[in-house]
């Protein structure tokens, strides 16, 4: 997974970086970094997003909800 292809699912989901980080449960400084194309995207990090990708959008979304009301990553 590129840099682009992260930003466009980003866009396509709706959210901004940091609820990106929250919802791949990655710090946002590292986010940051992977959609910059500073760094390199891990392949456990695109599985993940492949996976979530497989769900359906209301089921995504329902998932999305939950994970954003969690508490910031530490």
């Amino acid at each position: 997974m590129t840099e682009i292809e992260l930003n466009q699912i980003r866009k396509y989901w709706q959210l901004n970086a940091a609820q990106l980080a929250k919802v791949l449960c990655v710090h946002t400084n590292k986010m940051s970094e992977y959609l910059a194309g500073v760094t390199r995207i891990p392949c456990a990090l695109a599985m993940h997003v492949e996976a979530l990708q497989l769900l359906s959008d209301d089921t995504r979304v329902s998932l999305f909800e939950q994970r954003l009301k969690r508490k910031a990553h530490s």
